[in-house]
Order: structure tokens, then sequence, then C-alpha cells
């Protein structure tokens, strides 16, 4: 089987040096030239020869004795086809035949600005001395041939797609050239140079890149009608660059440094959304050269594909809500180093064309083939050396994934049905909403849940960029935050599931989360030695706490435990609800911070030595008390108003909170939760849990589950959850106090 020519990544870049329009033209830095007819059935590739493949019928169609083509085309005429090298060729494959060449003027190579099927003609860019207008037909015409200033560096030179329109971007200039006619009109550009150009589908805006905005032209009136401007939080790592129009017009995304997309409603000049692709490359220890591989957007400029700097997977990302979907190939494409070639959507969006060397999969490895995106798995192998492509077995559907903004229900499979598992890999955080009987689950998968917990039914599911490690809920319940092991912060409105801008703590995995009352401010907590307090509504830290953890010093005579200056890494927050406390606990020691002044209290007034709280609307909190036994605890209920016990529980031994799972010691240690109603109590030690009557201090109902951990109740008090080390999450029914299901997703079956 012929390899694919792939070319190097020299030649690459001295071609975008040499064309700058290509990498706005098609928004893709795909290696193989490659084009679709619009409706998708044919593709033309660059394979050994010019090869076209009929999608459809599944059949080699033709191939052209044509190689080095760094770009091609379809042209209206059945059977020609376009090559652009360092000539201009076109040629008939039904007669096999050259029609006619455009000869080479320069040192430079041609670059192809636009070809439009409706007028049938095309704008050819000669390196830095000119552009020319030919119209094909039955025989190739030059229509018009526009000299650029060679004193003055051309930034951006583009056509619009019907190639009625050109626009050269020169100093802090753009001049606009109607290519139908003689009309000239210059505009100046206030405040940056227009380095980047774009035109919409139908010529009539202009985008312009200028420093951190971008500027929406009427191409009618040669003037600017809005514009964009990403703020200091939102922008990446580079440029701004114009990418793709939505096929209306009405939504442009730009690249903004090499991981960062905006998607911009072109109207109203504001931010749809911001996608940001960070992921660090475990492996090797920083950013993975892997992410010069290609990236391709969709038509519709809602979804992005490319090689992650994870190895071994090709991401899809959808731009209208900045979240990852499952990956096109994961096992498929999984090596130590499988280079990605080709990545490019057909018109409808159904179908990815992958050029992959290096992948586990034989039938793909060093092919190129057309993969489904519903089922994420490859349907064809293109294969030059055979009249019909080879035809895959195909694979079933994977589940739907509800990443839009749409309230309709994933149904949950019966409760009898496969095993009860919620995420594929292992359980990461689950949070309740203190205001809606909703449960959020987060994995290692990368999934973040939400749930119906008394109906066990999947309401949504978001793709993050990583593993959510944290989770948190304001004290209306109206915003969500979750804290991801690449230390960024993301939030949702819980009522819309429309997701506000991320923000980077830089504090690497995120470890613990607490709003304070309201929903303004969040407080963070990650593997940095140092918390901060976030302001939501300005984005922006107003504080960063230290906490002070403890060291011993020991001599001959004992030891002595004293607070250490430098800061420790806080694992966990809490918040006493209706008070001005915060506790920050480290493996080193715990800290009462004031949050009216922000200062560490040592003796607050109402709380016990040891404490921890227990959620919204609950004015208690947990501690341990001494029992008769000297080698033994109390779990209690602390009254804070009243600065005493309200209800002494379970009396455990460290032995209690242990449990042997397949020959270690697995450490349970305790927890409790009381409901929002403050009927109940629930305590777990180690795997054994109880719920008590709060008002009689009377253990009801006593139970065991394995290796339990997380302890939460739903907001109407009806339902304990209990979340376990084996990714099972058991709703318990307080009217029956009996359980009432396991909660189950039906796509994990192992």
């Amino acid at each position: 089987m012929n390899q694919l020519k792939v070319l190097s990544l020299a030649s690459i870049l001295l071609l975008l040096l040499l064309s700058p329009s290509i990498r706005h033209a098609e928004a893709s830095l795909s290696h193989i030239p490659t084009v679709f007819l619009q409706n998708g059935r044919l593709l033309l590739i660059q394979m050994d020869n010019l090869v076209l493949w009929d999608l459809e019928s599944k059949a080699l169609v033709a191939k052209v004795p044509l190689a080095s083509c760094h770009q091609v085309a379809l042209l209206k005429q059945d059977g020609w086809v376009l090559c652009v090298k360092h000539d201009v060729v076109i040629y008939d494959w039904k007669t096999q035949e050259s029609v006619a060449t455009v000869p080479q003027e320069s040192r430079q190579p041609y670059t192809l600005l636009a070809y439009s099927r409706e007028t049938d003609r095309m704008v050819l860019r000669h390196g830095q001395d000119a552009v020319s207008v030919w119209q094909i037909g039955k025989k190739v015409i030059p229509l018009k041939h526009i000299p650029l200033d060679a004193k003055t560096e051309a930034h951006s030179v583009v056509a619009s797609p019907d190639t009625t329109l050109l626009a050269v971007g020169q100093g802090s200039a753009i001049r606009l050239h109607d290519l139908t006619g003689a009309t000239i009109r210059d505009m100046t550009i206030k405040g940056g140079k227009p380095l980047d150009l774009l035109f919409s589908p139908d010529g009539s805006t202009l985008a312009a890149a200028a420093g951190n905005t971008i500027l929406f032209i009427d191409t009618v009136e040669a003037l600017v009608r809005g514009r964009a401007t990403l703020t200091t939080v939102e922008e990446g790592h580079g440029p701004l660059i114009p990418r793709r129009f939505s096929r209306d017009g009405h939504r442009l995304v730009v690249s903004n440094g090499e991981k960062s997309y905006a998607l911009l409603d072109t109207d109203t000049g504001k931010l749809v959304s911001l996608t940001q692709m960070n992921h660090p490359d475990q492996a090797r220890g920083g950013p993975s050269p892997l992410d010069l591989a290609a990236v391709d957007i969709s038509d519709d400029g809602e979804y992005l594909v490319r090689q992650s700097a994870q190895l071994g997977t090709v991401q899809i990302w959808d731009l209208r809500t900045g979240v990852m979907l499952p990956d096109l190939c994961g096992h498929d494409c999984r090596n130590m180093d499988p280079r990605i070639s080709l990545l490019r959507w057909s018109p409808a969006g159904s179908k990815i064309v992958v050029g992959l060397k290096g992948g586990l999969n034989p039938d793909v490895d060093g092919n190129i083939s057309v993969w489904d995106v519903e089922t994420r798995s490859p349907e064809l192998v293109l294969d030059p050396t055979q009249s019909q492509a080879k035809v895959l077995a195909k694979r079933p559907a994977l589940p739907v994934i509800d990443v839009e903004l749409s309230a309709k229900p994933i149904a949950s499979s019966p409760p009898e049905a496969g095993p009860a598992f919620v995420h594929a890999r292992a359980l990461r955080a689950l949070a309740t909403s203190p205001s809606a009987n909703l449960l959020v689950t987060s994995g290692d998968d990368g999934l973040l849940k939400i749930w119906d917990p008394g109906q066990g039914m999947l309401l949504r599911q978001l793709v993050l960029s990583a593993p959510a490690s944290a989770l948190a809920f304001s004290a209306d319940g109206a915003i969500l935050a979750a804290g991801t092991t690449q230390g960024e912060i993301r939030l949702w409105d819980t009522q819309s599931w429309k997701e506000f801008p991320f923000y980077a703590s830089g504090q690497g995995q995120i470890n613990a989360l607490q709003f304070l009352s309201g929903n303004r401010f969040l407080v963070i907590a990650g593997k940095q030695p140092r918390v901060l307090v976030w302001d939501v509504l300005v984005r922006a830290v107003i504080r960063e706490l230290v906490h002070a953890g403890y060291s011993l010093t020991c001599d001959p005579k004992g030891c002595l435990r004293k607070r250490a200056p430098e800061g420790d890494m806080v694992e966990t927050l809490n918040l006493l609800d209706g008070s001005p406390f915060l506790l920050t606990t480290s493996r080193t020691g715990r800290v009462v911070w004031d949050i009216s002044t922000w200062k560490p209290v040592e003796e607050p007034v109402g709380l016990p030595a040891a404490w921890s709280g227990l959620g919204w609307n609950r004015p208690f909190v947990a501690t341990t008390t001494r029992a008769h036994d000297s080698n033994a605890l109390t779990l209690a209920v602390w009254d804070t108003t009243r600065n005493k016990v309200l209800a002494s529980l379970d009396t455990f031994s460290k032995r209690d909170t242990e449990a042997i799972e397949n020959g270690p010691i697995v450490a349970l240690g305790v927890s409790m939760a009381v409901d929002p109603l403050h009927r109940w109590v629930a305590t777990r030690v180690g795997e054994h849990l109880a719920v008590w009557d709060l008002s009689a201090r009377a253990k009801k109902k006593a139970f065991h589950v394995k290796t339990p951990y997380h302890l939460h109740w739903t907001s109407d008090g009806k339902y304990l959850i209990v979340g376990t080390l084996d990714r099972k999450v058991l709703v318990w029914s307080v009217e029956t106090m009996e359980p009432a299901h396991y909660l189950r997703d039906p796509s994990v079956t192992r």
C-alpha cells in the first residue's frame, strides 16, 4: 500500500511565509491538499497523484497525473480539476489531457485566493508581485491584472468567495478592488494595522484583525460597521486571526493564539463563546510538538477538529459552547507518536477525512480514511491502488451527549439493566444543588454529568478539557463551579446551562471550591500554597490567603508544635453558613478565617476546636468528642447558636474507619450530612452508614455500603446520596428507609 506523501514542515512554513492568505482562506493547517464538492459526494485529494473519489459509490473515479499540488479545486466543467503549484494546471480527467496552464511568472509559487463555480472565475496571487483574475469557461482568459505595491508590504490579500472583490491590507490601510469593474476604494484603519483579512461567504462583510480587535467592514459602503474586542482575561497567547465565517455570515471563528478560539457575533460584535484548548502533555512535561498537527473548522463555523497535545487523540470541539466532544479516534489513533497529516470536515460536517501514520488500527495506519462523526469510527480507507475504497465494519452509534443548551433529558436504563456505574473512570467529585433536586458528578473521564437523582435520570452531560476535581454550588443554586485538574475554573448558569468565560487560576489541580454567601465570591484552593478569593462578577482576585500549617520542633525534652511561617497546600474548604467563618484545612493543620476582616481567628465564638461545615441553610457543624473509651471518639452535631453538642451519634475507633479492599487497607474515615430541613442526619464510619432522627437523637436505620466516600442530601431532604470509590452512586430514600436505586449511565458498561 502506498505511503502518503507528507510535505516537510520546512516546506509548509515556507509556503505560509510566501502565501499569507492561505491560512485564512481555508482556516486549516492540514498538510495534504484536499477539497470536497459542495454536496460532499466527490473528494479530490493529493496522494501519489491527484485522486478523485466518489464517497457515495465508494469508487475511485480518476487518477490525475499531477503531483505536488499545494492547492486543488473541482471546477464547474464536468471532469475538470485545478492544481496550483509554481504554475497552475487545469486537467480534464475524462479525456485524460491538460486543458490549460498558467505559466509561472516569478520565483514565488501561485496562490489560489478564490474559485467560484457560479462565476467560473479564479483569483490568483503571484507572490508579492500581483493578483490576477481569470475566466475559465471553454478557454482560460485573463480578465484583470492588479499589481501589488512592492514598496509596501502586503500584510494580507484576500478575495471574496464569489470572486467579485479583492481586499489588500497594506500598512494601516485596506484597499478594496471591484473585480468586475474598475472601482477602487481605500480605507484607513485607525488604531492598528490590518494584518489578517477574511471575507464572509456572500462577500458583504470583511473581517480585519487589528491588535486585539476584529473589525467588521461593510464592503458595499466601505466603512467599519462594528468591532469585537477581547478583554485581557479573554486574550490568548497570540494574535487574533479570522478563521471562518458561518454560512449565513452572522458568526465568525477567530483564533486567539495556538490553543484559543473565539466565536463572535458579527452583528453585535459580542463574544458568543471562548474555547480554550489547554492540554499539557503529562508524559513529556510540557506542550507537545503535536500542536503543529492538522486543524480544520467545519463549514458552519460551529465545530473544530484538531490533534491534541495529549498523545494519540483527535479532538472535536463545539465552538458554540466551548466544550470538547468525545475524541474522534481514541484507541484507533493511540500510539507513542502518531502523525496526523490531514484533518478535513465534509461540507455537511458528518464526515472527517483523516491522514494518519503511527496509529494502532492497521486499517487506517499509513492511509487516508473517512470517519463518521456520529459513531467516531472509520468507514472507508482510500487506497489509490484499488478501484474501490475499503469498507470497514460499522460500529454502533455513541450515546447522545447533551452538550447543547437543551432541556431534553437523556433517558436512563431501567434499574435492573447492567452495572450501576456513573462514569467510565474514577469518580472525582459530587455536589448537590441547595435549591433544586440536582446532583452533579465528575470523573476522570473528563465528563460532568447532571442528574435528577430521585428519578434516576441523567439530564445532561458536558465534556471538559480536563477532569473536574472539585465542584461547588452557590448559595442560591444559580451557579455551578467546577475546578479542573489543570487549574481552570468553569462556571455555568444552572437554569440555562450557559457557560460563563472560564478563569485560569494558576493553582494547578483544584482541591476545593467554596462560594461565600450569595453567588459573587468564590474561594479557590489548589496545589499552590495560597487560597484565592475570586470575584466572579469583575473576574478578579480580591484576596490571597496564606494558610500557615504546623511544624514540629523536637529536642531531648520533647516536641513543640508551632505554626509554620510558610504557606501550606489547602485540601478542604468549609464555610459555616450564617456566620463569618471560613475554615481552611491542610495536612498539617486548620485555620479559621473571619471573612469580614480576612484575618485568622484563634478561637471563634460558638465553635468547637475541630469542625467541618454541613452545607447551605444548616446552622450546625460536624465535630468529634471524646468517648468513655480513651481509644474512641464520638461523631456529633454541634449547635453553633448554643455553643454545645446538639446530638451525639456514632462512637468509633480508628479501625472502624478502615476497610480492606483487595488486600491493602483503605482509610475511609468518617463523614456526616444533615438534610436541609434539619430532620435527618446521615453518618458514615468506614463502610457503615446510619440515618438518625435529629429531633429524637435516635438511629432509625443502619446499612452497609462498599467503599462509600461522598455523602449529600437532595434539597428537598427526601434522598440521601452516597458516592463510592468504585464509581457507583446510591440514592437512598427517607420515605421507605431503603435504597431507591443506583444511578446508572447506560453508556458505561464496565
